[in-house]
């Protein structure tokens, strides 16, 4: 094992007690809040939006739309060739993809809540796997950024991560996020 294994070993152990001590619930309310919500919610929509923009009624309010806009004059035409339908488009999905996550996460946190210890236990260790799953998107982002810079800077921390008994060298390699960004 080199240095490298050691120290994600080490920081996924840490992950995890903290992931148990704090359970899923809170867990997820913390991950889903704020920045990291909105980040959450960009993604979906940035996931959904061709597949919301290829619904036929929804052509057709965009189509609709767009005519109304080029009906109003040379501005109404000037924002209709940028298709600023697409980005009402986007904002309305925003909009909405917040607050379906937002009823999404108040409802699983008020059920891993509940005072019974079964589901304290559940809470607990699904608390666990999610900080663990928390820790493995962190390490794949940070092995993406690195695979964005590049040149020498990428291949010394690959040469740094050579022999590595957790595979992390063919995780850079292999990276599920390169097929996303790419």
């Amino acid at each position: 094992m080199i240095t490298a294994d050691y120290i994600v070993l080490g920081v996924l152990v840490v992950f995890v007690l903290i992931g148990a001590l704090v359970g899923f619930g809170k867990g997820l309310k913390f991950f889903t809040s704020g920045i990291f919500g909105v980040i959450i919610s960009v993604f979906v929509c940035y996931l959904i939006f061709g597949l919301v923009l290829s619904w036929d009624f929804v052509a057709e309010l965009l189509g609709k739309f767009s005519d109304w806009l080029r009906e109003q004059g040379s501005v109404g035409t000037f924002f209709a060739d940028i298709y600023i339908d697409r980005v009402v488009l986007a904002v309305i999905l925003f909009i909405i993809v917040q607050i379906v996550r937002i009823i999404i996460v108040k409802i699983l946190k008020s059920v891993f809540e509940i005072n019974n210890i079964l589901v304290k236990v559940i809470n607990r260790i699904l608390g666990a796997v999610f900080f663990a799953a928390v820790f493995a998107a962190g390490l794949l982002i940070v092995f993406q950024i690195f695979a964005w810079i590049g040149g020498d800077t990428a291949a010394n921390f690959l040469s740094n991560l050579d022999g590595s008994a957790l595979l992390l060298d063919q995780l850079f390699l292999k990276n599920p996020l390169n097929s996303i960004f790419s």
